[in-house]
Parts: C-alpha cells; structure tokens; sequence
C-alpha cells in the first residue's frame, strides 16, 4: 500500500479512495425533491489522476467487517430490570437499575453502573454518568464497553484530553475491529471539538480507508474539516460529493454544500440546496430567508431549477387496466400528507378526454395530446379550463372529474403551481383512472380516483430501487395490495383513502413503472394479507421491530439501555439477508449524522419554546429499544415529540433514516452544542423488509414463503377461492 503522508492536504490529494473501492468518488442522489442536488464546478475541477488509486487495508469479504464480538448477556436481576424498561417509563427503569448501583455481586453492580451512565447521558446528567461509568469500570476493568462508553462519556462532558486517553486505553483491552473503530472515531471527535483538525483528519484518515459502515460520516467531517482549512478548502466539495453518494440524506453534508456555494456565490447551486433543506424544513425562518433572496435572484425561472421531474408528454401512453376496488388518492401532499392547494396545472391525455360536471354531465371532450390548464381564478373564486391560446371553454364552482374514454389510456398532470412552491413534491405525474378536481376558496385540490390495481406497480417503482428479484417484488406488491385496501376501508366516508405522499408508500406516476413491475403485481393479484400490519421498509440490520432476525446467525441481543448501543456498534454479520449489493450503501444499514443543537432548538420551538437545549431523553421503548417519544429539555423548559416521526422531525428535520438509534450530545457548559445520532435499519423496523425479502429470494424463496417469514402470524387470503392459510 503507498505511504500517505499524515499531512491533511496531501492526503486528500493523494490517498482519496477510487470507485472500485467501497468509498466511491462518483456516485448519483436519488431524484425528487427529497433528494440532494450534486455538486458541480467545485467538484470537476479536481482530476481524476488527483484522485489517485490506493488499496485499503480492509476489504468487506475479510472476516473482520462481519465478525462480532458483542455479549448482551446480562445478570437475571438486571435482566428483569431491563424488561421492565421496556414495558414502563423511563424514570421507572432509571430507579430501578439505581438499587443495584452498590450490589455486593460485582457483576450486577458493574451492569448496573453501566446503564445508569447510558441512562444519566440521556438525561442531561452528565456529571453522574462521568460517576457510574468510573464505577462500572472500577469494577469490571476488563470490560472494554463500559471503557468505550467512558470515553464517549467524556467526550460528551467536553472532557476532551481525558475522552482520548480512555480511547486509548481500550485498544489495551481489545484489537476487535467493531471497538477500535468506535475509539478513532470518538479520538478524532475529541481532537476536533478541542480545535486540533489536524489530528482529527489523521484519525478520520484510518476510518475512511478501513470501515464502510462510517464512510459517509467521515467523508462529511473530512469535508467539514476541509472548508476550515484555507490549504485545502478546495477539497471540501469531494469530500461532501462522496458523503452524499455514500448516503444522500445525510442532512449536515447538504447544509454544508449550501453554506459553501453560498460563500463562493453560487447562485443556482445554492437556490438548489437551500431549496432542498427548506422544503425539509419549511417553518425554517432563516432558510425562508435564504429562498426569498435567491427566488429574487433567479426571477420566475426558479421553479425550473428545483429537482421536479418536468414530462412533455405522457410516457406511458396506455396500460391494460384491471378491474378492482377503487382507490381515492389525494395528489401533491405535504410532510404531514395534507394535500396542498394549487393555483393551476396543465392536463395532456393520452386518448380521448372528458370533463363532466357532477350535476350538468359531460361539459367538454378534448383529443388525445392536447393540452388543456386549470387556472384558479381569486376574482370568481372558481376554476377556468382553458386551451392552449388561454381561451375559456368550460368554469366551475363545484367539483368535475376529468377523465380519459378510453380506460387504457392515460392522463399527465403537468406544471402544478402553489403558492408555496416547496410545500410539496410539484413534479409532473401520469395517471391512470379519472382526475377529480375540487375548487376550494384558497385554490385546487386534486384527487386520483383509480383501480387498485392499476396503482400498486407504480407504489412499488417508488419504493424497489435495485431490487430485480421476481419473488421479492411479489411479496412487496402482495404487501401494498393488502395495505392499500385496508386503507379504503378505514376512509371509505372520507374524500380520499390515502394521499400520494402516504407513510406507507409513494406516488410519484405510472411513468415510473417497468414491465417486471407489472408482472409481480399481476402474478401476484390473487392474495392478501389479514390480520397483519401490512407496512414496509427499505432495509433491516439482524433484529427487526417485530423480533424476527434477518440472518441465520443468531446475536442473542436483549433490550436494555446499554445493549441498545452495543447492537449499533456491531458488525452486520456476513450473511444478513438484506446486505446490499453494491458495497458502497452500507448506510442504508448502519448510519450515523452530526446534527446542530441550535437547528433543534428552532424545530422545538415551532412547538413550545424550551430556551437553550439541555438533554435530549428517550421516554419509550419498543420492546427491543426502538424509539417512540423522547423529551426535549431545555433552559426555559422542556417539550415531548409523542411519535417517532415527530422525533425524527426535530432531530434531523425529518432525514434520520429509522426510529432504531441512540444519542451522544456534545455539551459546552451546560448546554448542548451538537448531538451524534449513531442508528440501524430505516423505517419503524414492521412489516417487509424490502432489501431482506431480496435476500431471501436469492436463497430460492418464493414470495409466499417470504412473506411467511415476514408476516408469521398473518393469515393469508386466496380471494379467487376464498381460502386462508
């Protein structure tokens, strides 16, 4: 392996790992407005000979990246404490690990300092965490995870030169690589924090050649660290292209890229990426601040600049339709899957198009491919259907349903325009079925009225990314299906059943779907779930919510305060049924993100304003350690987030990919300057695991049996036979 010199700047030149390797240079963020934009000139001026090539020392088929070593055995009176945790309240279990603080069992007492320490971090008492991490070391001096926990302790306390001797320390007490890897991290952090970025690079540099599970934390603090650094500056935008290739919600990257185009005047990059972070983040006074000065800058046009798919024409032009329950699905929600009011939109039909009135019937009919708009008119307060020369032909107070004659064919909703234009994803969608359009004082609401059938290919276009394994896509459009229709049934009186930006599944148009989309649904159209909470997510470490484990090497884990980071520390062992294909996205898995506890503050605030932030603590628990609430405590008082999304909003302005993490803040002097969410998995860990299903169907599982595995106390409907297993 060539020799780097310890120099940041000439190590970034010379050592930057090449796309072969898992730290991929080149690397595209998923489309849509959630997505982070790319970085342009900054990044292209660095050459590829710039990047040159180097082997890494370790690679992801080497035993050491797989292997665990984590015990979550714990002494049966701290075990039932544990279970008690996540059953009840968090004070509740708190006071209960205290009576067994001073055990004369040596090890009940050092398992029960060690999670009162995780459990007074958590609470803002930092003081008493420094005093039961001691003690657990005390008396188990051996224990390398009660001495890492008392190095991120103390990294916590701002005890910087005492975190990295206890770093140290630990690398006397193991070699393994899930604990040393843990130890650089918190050693650069700590030398970060105490204003030395050299050495923090130095250790960063170790991690970024060694550990796929950290490469897009790194590749940001390597950025971060980069844009202070006059010498190496220029490097930055790398380092924040690579974090976001590695991993494209990584929240602190975009901000940083922003903060950087902004400095270099960039006007359309930074309108891009400030964009993204508003529309994350829209009560955001600062960031709307941000958007009215580029807007400004950028004059009409802005809109075309946001990352909105724009179609010409539809794409699809026609799809055999399937007959099957009617779905209501409201178009162009927001975050909180309200649908947004619209100001107009242009319709183009792939066949014949009608417009009927609910009380005066068929009011207009229009040829295929030609396009008709929709203009909210504030003098009237009704809609004006227009054509192409702005001509009036048909206006309406009342709802009036656009539809296409021919069933086969299809109908493109084009150029939406709000008042807020960040309100909601405004991208141009293709439909199947009919368009209801619904005048409201303020604007436009937009509902799709279709088969249920002739929706489920494109809810999985949005969802199956590189998931090409036939009985895997089966078992996820069995799983829509199932949750699809069990959502008409709950809001059958309501105006729509679901909205196109719904928990469950996304709408982004049928102009997304391919042919093996169609297939799965098709061959798998005959079966439903019931009796089984028919959710999905993206991708699954070993445990999942439900307490089903996504590998055939079992980690024994069981929940309490501490094993919760003991199992974020661990390695995915080498058979995890959902480990990725492509190398570099081991972040789908495992993740960490650095957020801002001012940025917290300001999210807290839409709610109730708690001054500066003291403690970030989880209040409950699923029974394996998933969070539900968590209490945000402050100088001027204190606000709880009662669900994981609300929780998810706050900390990450809803990027955090699951509800499965645990906290270290990094105080300075009694308040929280920023906090490290380390985490597993995304979703709420229920139902398929889409990634997981994939797996298994590389093993030679049909989709039934996946959704067996997935689904086990499900009974499953065969609606051409009416026969359940």
């Amino acid at each position: 392996m060539k020799k780097c010199s310890l120099s940041f700047v000439l190590w970034a030149a010379a050592c930057l790992l090449p796309s072969a390797s898992f730290a991929a240079v080149s690397g595209s963020s998923s489309s849509g407005q959630d997505a982070a934009p790319a970085a342009d000139a900054p990044v292209q001026t660095v050459s590829k000979s710039t990047l040159a090539a180097t082997r890494v020392d370790s690679k992801l088929n080497e035993t050491v990246l797989h292997a665990s070593v984590m015990d979550y055995s714990l002494p049966p009176d701290i075990a039932s404490v544990a279970q008690k945790c996540a059953e009840g309240e968090t004070d509740e279990c708190y006071f209960s690990f205290k009576t067994f603080e001073n055990s004369s069992d040596v090890k009940v007492a050092a398992a029960a300092n060690v999670e009162l320490a995780v459990m007074s971090l958590q609470r803002g008492l930092v003081k008493q965490a420094v005093k039961y991490i001691d003690r657990a070391c005390t008396l188990n001096p051996d224990d390398p995870f009660a001495e890492l926990t008392r190095g991120w302790i103390l990294l916590s306390y701002g005890k910087y030169k005492k975190a990295r001797q206890s770093f140290q320390d630990l690398l006397y007490l193991t070699a393994d690589f899930e604990y040393v890897s843990s130890a650089k991290l918190g050693t650069a952090l700590a030398w970060y924090l105490d204003g030395n970025k050299e050495k923090a690079a130095t250790e960063l540099q170790y991690l970024y050649t060694s550990n796929p599970y950290t490469i897009s934390f790194v590749s940001y603090m390597l950025g971060r660290i980069a844009s202070e650094m006059k010498a190496s500056r220029r490097l930055a935008p790398v380092f924040l292209q690579q974090a976001l290739s590695h991993d494209e919600r990584n929240y602190a990257a975009v901000e940083l890229f922003a903060k950087l185009s902004e400095k270099e005047k960039n006007d359309l990059r930074s309108w891009q990426y400030y964009a993204t972070l508003y529309s994350l983040d829209p009560d955001n006074k600062d960031l709307a601040k941000k958007i009215e000065k580029y807007a400004k800058k950028l004059g009409d046009k802005s809109i075309d600049y946001l990352f909105y798919l724009r179609l010409e024409q539809p794409i699809v032009h026609e799809m055999i339709s399937t007959p099957s329950e009617k779905v209501k699905m409201a178009l162009y929600a927001n975050r909180e899957q309200v649908p947004q009011v619209l100001q107009s939109f242009s319709l183009m039909p792939s066949g014949t198009m009608r417009v009927e009135d609910e009380k005066l019937g068929q009011v207009l009919r229009s040829a295929s491919y030609i396009q008709k708009t929709v203009q909210f008119n504030p003098e009237t307060g009704g809609v004006d259907f227009t054509n192409d020369k702005g001509h009036v032909e048909f206006s309406a107070k009342r709802p009036f349903t656009v539809s296409v004659e021919n069933p086969n064919k299809t109908l493109l909703v084009r150029n939406a325009q709000a008042s807020n234009i960040f309100a909601a994803d405004l991208s141009d969608k293709e439909l199947k079925g009919s368009l209801i359009v619904i005048p409201t004082p303020q604007g436009i609401k937009l509902v799709n009225e279709v088969n249920a059938e002739d929706l489920i290919p494109a809810l999985l276009a949005t969802q199956v990314q590189d998931i090409t394994h036939e009985e895997a896509l089966r078992a996820l459009a069995v799983v829509f299906r199932s949750a699809l229709l069990q959502a008409v049934a709950d809001h059958k009186n309501e105006p729509y059943h679901i909205t196109d930006n719904d928990e469950h599944f996304k709408f982004k148009g049928i102009n997304l779907i391919f042919k093996n989309l169609l297939d799965a649904s098709k061959e798998s159209s005959k079966i439903r779930l019931t009796r089984a909470q028919a959710g999905a997510y993206a991708d699954c470490g070993v445990l999942t919510a439900d307490s089903l484990e996504n590998t055939a090497n079992k980690p024994g884990y069981v929940f309490s305060p501490a094993n919760v980071s003991k199992y974020i520390l661990s390695n995915p062992p080498a058979d995890l049924y959902s480990r990725p294909q492509d190398p570099t996205r081991w972040s789908d898995i495992k993740w960490m993100y650095l957020y801002d506890g001012k940025e917290i503050e300001g999210r807290v605030a839409y709610k109730q304003n708690i001054g500066k932030l003291r403690a970030v603590t989880p209040t409950s628990f699923t029974p394996n350690g998933r969070i539900l609430s968590m209490r945000f405590e402050g100088s001027k008082g204190s606000y709880e987030a009662k669900t994981p999304q609300e929780v998810a909003f706050i900390l990450s302005a809803g990027t955090m990919r699951s509800n499965l993490f645990d906290v270290i803040p990094f105080y300075k002097g009694k308040n929280i300057k920023s906090v490290l969410v380390r985490g597993y998995d995304t979703g709420l860990g229920y139902g398929l695991c889409l990634q997981g299903a994939d797996g298994l169907a590389k093993q030679g599982a049909d989709y039934m049996a996946i959704i067996k595995y997935y689904f086990p106390e499900a009974r499953i409907l065969d609606t051409t036979t009416g026969t359940i297993k």
